[in-house]
């Protein structure tokens, strides 16, 4: 498809030509003004030109697949040369400044010469003779003539808005041609259809081919969009009974490992999950834990997985303050061993998902105990060689069925959410049959049904699926299937779909990185009111309708998705169709030293054994990206790369060395300091290792682990229009760009009223305190009237009482407290902010056995609670100090007794989530549920995890 590459050459024109501040060499040479209007007239164009593929869909004819091939290398070159002007400016700016230095260098030294003569001291007596003849007089006169070409630029030189103009006019004919040939298409597809519905000859001046019953569906409004329902387990009842019975009833008291075998979108997770969370598994078991294998297993993050804590291996969520305050570096041995003592003399269940080796298995089996207590380990995998391997019995071995034709269309019409009648019956079955009783498939396909409303509509779906005689569901059966999902997707969602390819297999996905990514690509778009996030949002929930990626985990409001995961099924098929659409390349251990001929955009590293060094002779125009999901391994030799516009290494200890003049660049996720101003003059890079990034004039997002240096030393830099989030480890020098809406993290005692008044437009913020004056910047923060997340972390046991200053900030929503020391009494101000959402107290933010919230205290809009890691003991209060409470969150919590019982009138409660809590706590949240079921709040739930041991307790 040609949705991505015209999608980002849209973005390109908006952002170099149509955005209020372009760049400003693109001014200093007059190319704007010059080309505006072909400017405007393409981006006009390339809109219209998606609209009409996107309109009455044809798939299935070769002229139109053949007219999107066309599209896409077109625009790929327009941009190409674009951006390869814009780059050549700044190379060419960098040579005269170069040649500059040079020629003052001679006249200096001539200069010098004439000097030393002059004043030469007349007591030695010696004679100096000038350079004269030829070497001396051509030396002089070079630098003169080079000096004079610099003040007076020779004539003949194409202008560079001459270069600019022709591009874009060849451009603009170029989609012109492409618009008519697919307008002639249109027609004469229109034409056949009336031929073949008339029973009529084609007429032989018609080029359409016939067809094909696989493709060809008709696009419905994109605007009715799949209602959620729960995960129904239709026809599994029996096997969920079977695997039940081995955990809870076998008289085996020996550790057994039960396996769930059976191939890959058969619903093994699914299963195992409701058995997890099932109610006589959480009563028979004292302890329970998950973690997933995959095919790239992580020992490390496996044990992290088990012990309960989230994301520390991969780091997953280093942009979330809440989170990253918490990390530590791991050794795998004391991880093993910490696991080890907290499942000793416990009967427990411990669930590896998706396991693809034995290797998975032996890196976890000595660190879970055997006491002959009755412990269980439930794996799920598709492998059953590993499950034979792993289960020592047969009697603990299920091998999952597929679904018989009844259950097949029963999930079926759960998941389409209607059923129209017996017309749409026998139309739809022969579509569920295609998917041959695999939950997977049959979810999709009902997503996209659920998404037709019409007879006829129904009817080009059963022709979109081929006939096969097979008698198994093999990769390209599934295929075929989940292409009726991927061709039904309107353009901008097809390009944001194929994206997800660039990540590994079971990759758990951040939302909020990846809307940036998206951003960077130039797949999304800001709104008016300057938001991507919410284009992003709305995207990544209409692919979650279409149940093409899996939910993993929701914000702590529950408004927003915070992360999910793909199928490995769906997985495999995106990056397929990325690859085929000469868009990914992905590199890994069996491919590591291949590069396609062909050009691609995103290049995916995920094999260690890949020598970044390489990369520098594959010097192809077209790729824009590349993404590291390796540790510790550095980029290098970068200087032949210039069109880049996103670095992304997961692990933020990679470090990336010798780039030069990044100009692309929107996108940067690295371990470097980062230097945004220009060195003055003719001085090197003020920081060893320090990436310069001052011509990126549109970079959108930084991350770094390092310091960040802006505008320092008076040098020259740039406004960074598009810069809205910032995220470094270390300190920021400077002033921040004024156009930041998020930035993490600033010194509380550089929150000066000239400070923050330069950042208006910032949203959400996070501020580290290290002195007990921290209070007097803080109450700056009154000037950011647009603030809407704030997190604040004290450290070196930093102190700080809240005062009133704080409830200034009338739009704040989030606010995050971590090691603060906050006395509870005092957390009753923040019930004076009136737009107050989410309030998180973390790490030892407060100080103290008890809070008391008096009845005129109300958080009158809280709809989250989050506690981590405090010394509460005795908590007094009522559902009238919370009266819009949805979820409350208490983790590690080990001394709170209970949770206030008038809790259970809160009508809004939507769940009570407890990890490493006293099981006093534990009761009394679910008498808290039985209270609200009686009530009618049967949706009200408990979340327990890792709960203490009454010995525990204090």
């Amino acid at each position: 498809m040609a949705c991505v590459v015209v999608l980002s050459l849209m973005r390109t024109l908006e952002l170099e030509f149509l955005q209020s501040l372009p760049r400003p060499i693109l001014q200093q040479n007059q190319l704007i003004p010059c080309n505006k209007d072909l400017v405007l007239s393409l981006h006009k164009k390339l809109g219209i030109l998606m609209e009409l593929f996107d309109e009455n869909r044809m798939d299935g004819v070769e002229a139109i697949k053949d007219l999107e091939t066309k599209l896409r290398d077109v625009v790929n070159m327009i941009e190409d040369e674009i951006e390869l002007q814009v780059l050549h400016l700044y190379e060419e700016e960098r040579e005269e400044e170069e040649e500059e230095f040079r020629i003052f260098a001679g006249i200096f030294d001539i200069f010098d010469r004439f000097v030393d003569q002059s004043f030469r001291p007349p007591e030695n007596h010696i004679y100096v003779e000038m350079p004269q003849g030829n070497a001396g007089e051509k030396s002089s006169t070079h630098h003169c003539q080079r000096l004079h070409q610099i003040l007076h630029p020779l004539r003949g030189k194409s202008h560079p808005c001459f270069k600019f103009h022709r591009i874009l006019h060849r451009a603009v004919q170029d989609i012109d041609a492409i618009t008519k040939e697919l307008a002639k298409a249109k027609e004469e597809y229109q034409l056949f259809k009336h031929h073949l519905q008339a029973g009529t000859k084609q007429p032989a001046s018609l080029h359409v081919l016939p067809i094909p019953t696989h493709q060809g569906i008709a696009m419905p409004d994109s605007s009715h969009t799949a209602s959620h329902i729960k995960e129904i387990m239709v026809g599994k009842q029996v096997e969920f009974e079977i695997i039940k019975e081995k955990l809870i009833q076998h008289p085996s008291k020996q550790r057994e490992v039960v396996s769930i075998k059976g191939m890959g979108g058969i619903g093994k997770t699914t299963l195992a999950k409701k058995i997890y969370e099932d109610p006589s598994i959480t009563d028979h078991f004292d302890r329970r834990a998950w973690t997933v294998a995959s095919q790239h297993q992580s020992k490390t993050q496996m044990l992290l997985d088990l012990l309960g804590y989230k994301d520390d291996a991969d780091k997953s969520s280093d942009d979330d303050p809440a989170l990253r305050h918490n990390k530590s570096k791991w050794r795998v041995d004391d991880l093993a061993l910490q696991l080890y003592q907290s499942f000793k003399c416990r009967r427990y269940l411990v669930v590896i998902d998706d396991v693809w080796s034995v290797e998975a298995w032996d890196a976890l089996k000595t660190c879970l105990p055997d006491d002959g207590n009755g412990s269980r380990v439930l794996l799920t995998t598709r492998l059953a060689e590993v499950a034979n391997h792993i289960c020592t019995q047969n009697d603990f071995s299920h091998q999952m069925q597929l679904l018989e034709q009844s259950e097949s269309w029963k999930l079926f019409n759960e998941k389409a959410c209607k059923f129209r009648g017996a017309e749409f019956e026998t139309i739809g079955r022969p579509v569920v049959e295609k998917c041959k009783g695999l939950p997977l498939t049959i979810i999709v396909v009902a997503s996209f049904f659920s998404k037709l409303n019409t007879l006829d509509e129904w009817k080009n779906a059963v022709n979109a699926l081929s006939s096969s005689s097979a008698t198994t569901l093999d990769d390209e059966e599934c295929s075929r299937i989940f292409l009726l999902s991927y061709n039904h997707l309107p353009h901008n969602l097809k390009a944001c779909f194929l994206y997800l390819g660039v990540f590994p297999e079971d990759h758990k996905i951040q939302a909020n990185i990846l809307a940036k990514l998206w951003l960077a690509e130039g797949l999304i778009k800001t709104l008016e009111n300057g938001s991507f996030d919410a284009v992003a949002n709305e995207y990544i929930q209409e692919l979650m309708d279409r149940n093409l990626i899996i939910l993993n985990e929701k914000s702590y409001c529950g408004r927003k998705i915070n992360s999910f995961r793909m199928h490995d099924l769906l997985h495999a098929f995106c990056v397929r169709e990325a690859q085929k659409e000469n868009l990914l390349h992905v590199v890994k251990s069996e491919n590591s030293s291949y590069f396609p001929q062909k050009g691609f955009r995103w290049v995916s590293i995920q094999s260690v054994d890949f020598n970044m060094s390489t990369i520098q002779h594959y010097t192809l125009k077209s790729y824009r990206s590349i993404f590291s999901f390796l540790q510790r391994i550095p980029f290098s030799n970068f200087k032949k790369r210039n069109l880049v516009r996103v670095l992304f290494c997961v692990d933020m200890s990679v470090r990336i060395i010798n780039i030069v003049d990044i100009v692309h660049l929107r996108f940067v996720r690295v371990r470097n300091d980062i230097e945004l101003s220009r060195a003055q003059g003719f001085r090197k890079s003020r920081c060893r290792g320090s990436l310069e990034l001052s011509r990126s004039w549109n970079l959108q997002t930084l991350y770094c682990w390092g310091s960040v240096l802006y505008g320092f030393d008076g040098g020259n830099y740039s406004d960074f229009p598009e810069l809205h989030y910032i995220c470094c480890k270390d300190d920021f020098r400077g002033n921040p760009p004024k156009f930041v809406q998020t930035f993490y993290q600033i010194r509380a005692e550089d929150c000066l009223e000239e400070y923050l008044t330069n950042i208006p437009c910032l949203k959400t913020v996070h501020i580290v305190c290290e002195g007990n004056e921290s209070n007097t910047y803080i109450a700056n923060l009154a000037y950011l009237e647009q603030l809407e997340g704030l997190w604040i972390t004290g450290r070196c046991e930093t102190h700080i009482p809240i005062t009133n200053d704080i409830v200034l900030l009338k739009n704040l929503r989030v606010l995050a407290l971590i090691g603060m020391g906050f006395e509870w009494e005092k957390i009753n101000t923040l019930s004076k902010l009136p737009r107050l959402e989410v309030l998180q107290l973390l790490g030892k933010s407060c100080l103290g056995e008890e809070w008391k919230i008096q009845e005129e205290v109300i958080f009158c809009q809280l709809i989250a609670l989050l506690f981590i890691d405090c010394d509460l003991k005795h908590w007094k209060a009522s559902s009238h100090n919370f009266p819009k409470l949805e979820h409350l969150y208490l983790w590690q919590c080990h001394r709170l007794r209970e949770i206030p019982i008038d809790f259970a009138e809160i009508s809004t409660l939507k769940s009570i989530n407890l990890r490493k809590c006293l099981p006093s706590a534990v009761e009394l949240a679910k008498k808290i549920q039985d209270e609200q079921r009686d009530y009618g709040n049967t949706d009200m739930v408990v979340i327990e995890e890792y709960t203490l041991q009454v010995c525990f307790e204090i």
